[in-house]
């Protein structure tokens, strides 16, 4: 990764050591998104850093999907920063944002709908890895999650970007996808940003967790704190709608 920020970014000097680094690979600084005249994030800040686990949990409409597009760089926020290893790449280019994209951070968008074919061509060494199904196989659920997770595996990204990978997955897929996960945490330096409805991702995946209502975060911090704990009456409500579920 070092190599690519210092062609898309010239004044980019990696750190002195391996491994672990001293900041984290993901600084989000005060986010604002508006979209269609309306604000759908507000002032958003978290980090990640390498081998972390961040999950951003909330309901319908918190503006998580919208969150993980502008840090993935689909688009530009209306004010705040995305810091990728400490260099401000929110006004980046164009075809910055594609090499970025192609080679640093890999955004898994939710599941195909139930019916519908995930057309998704795997890479190749991912494919192999996963096993996956050939040309004209019937698409299984939650393949296309697998495969992109996989290419953190081998392919050397700084930033995972998981949108609800597990919505509308069975058991079966998706305790695969917690095991690539787990694999990726403790193979790679990747740092990775989960979102999604469901408390009992965090519970599994979660070092740090972010709970976002209305495109405001209203707590964040340790997972075991906030889980075990929480301050805030809605991310109480979340969990005891787990807990009832």
């Amino acid at each position: 990764m070092g190599n690519l920020l210092r062609f898309v970014h010239p004044t980019f000097t990696a750190p002195s050591h391996p491994g672990r680094m001293a900041r984290p690979v993901l600084e989000v600084r005060g986010l604002c998104v508006e979209r269609d005249g309306f604000a759908r994030l507000r002032a958003v800040s978290f980090e990640a850093s390498v081998g972390e686990t961040v999950v951003v949990v909330g309901s319908e409409g918190a503006g998580k999907s919208t969150l993980l597009r502008c840090v993935g760089l689909d688009f530009a926020p209306r004010s705040g920063q995305v810091l990728l290893h400490g260099v401000d790449v929110t006004g980046a280019s164009s075809d910055t944002r594609r090499q970025l994209r192609s080679r640093a951070i890999e955004l898994v968008h939710p599941p195909a709908p139930h019916g519908v074919a995930d057309r998704t061509v795997p890479t190749e060494r991912a494919g192999i890895l996963l096993g996956s199904p050939g040309p004209g196989a019937v698409p299984v659920a939650g393949m296309r999650q697998r495969i992109q997770i996989a290419k953190t595996l081998t392919a050397g990204y700084d930033l995972l970007l998981l949108d609800e990978p597990f919505a509308g997955v069975e058991s079966g897929a998706r305790q695969r996808i917690f095991d690539l996960l787990f694999r990726v945490r403790s193979e790679t330096d990747v740092a990775v940003v989960v979102a999604t409805r469901d408390p009992a991702v965090a519970d599994a995946l979660a070092d740090t967790v972010v709970i976002m209502r209305d495109g405001e975060v209203v707590e964040s911090g340790v997972a075991a704190n906030i889980l075990s704990a929480p301050s805030d009456p809605y991310t109480r409500a979340l969990l005891e709608d787990r807990q009832s579920a």
